[in-house]
């Protein structure tokens, strides 16, 4: 064989080593998040074996406006009560309540972070009830500082139950509607 044969033959293998590559790390990419997926379908929002507690998470639900519960799936109620955004000199502020009657049989609390805007903005400003005793209730209010001209769009809501076995946990990203506007 000659040098030119040598070469034809180390570019062919080249061209095939490339090839596989191109073609072979996009399917292992999809086949992997294909597989996540479907695990996640299956067995998603199980224990979590160190601490005894269980997750459950999900896209937004309905929107939610004043007099609709936050969480409909949970024994509990959160009444969405007030939603408004206060414009005082240019200071834009959304201002929330929810009252929570805790119809369990344990201890219960409702937690509220973050609020996206309709412009893609994220504010975070934590509030919780704390743990409310079984057949007792609370109201739960906080506020959020707005970008100027932005009105809120999703509000992110986690209820925990707290069991002998353990606590149980709800997270849910909730869509907002009829958010009125004061001046």
């Amino acid at each position: 064989m000659s040098d030119a044969d040598d070469e034809e033959v180390s570019r062919r293998w080249l061209i095939r080593i490339l090839i596989g590559l191109g073609i072979g790390i996009p399917v292992a990419i999809e086949a992997t998040t294909f597989l996540g997926l479907i695990r996640e379908r299956l067995f998603g929002g199980g224990e979590n074996e160190d601490d005894g507690t269980t997750t459950e998470t999900a896209t937004p639900q309905p929107s939610v406006g004043v007099g609709d519960e936050l969480l409909p799936e949970t024994p509990q109620s959160e009444t969405l009560t007030d939603a408004v955004v206060n414009i005082r000199d240019d200071s834009w502020r959304f201002e929330i309540v929810v009252d929570v009657e805790n119809t369990g049989e344990a201890e219960y609390e409702l937690r509220l972070s973050t609020v996206t805007t309709g412009g893609g903005t994220t504010v975070e400003d934590r509030a919780s009830t704390g743990q409310i005793p079984a057949g007792e209730s609370q109201r739960l209010t906080n506020a959020w500082e707005l970008p100027t001209g932005e009105s809120p769009e999703t509000l992110d809501v986690t209820a925990v139950t707290f069991s002998e076995s353990g606590a149980s946990v709800t997270e849910r990203t909730v869509r907002l509607r009829s958010v009125s506007v004061e001046s």
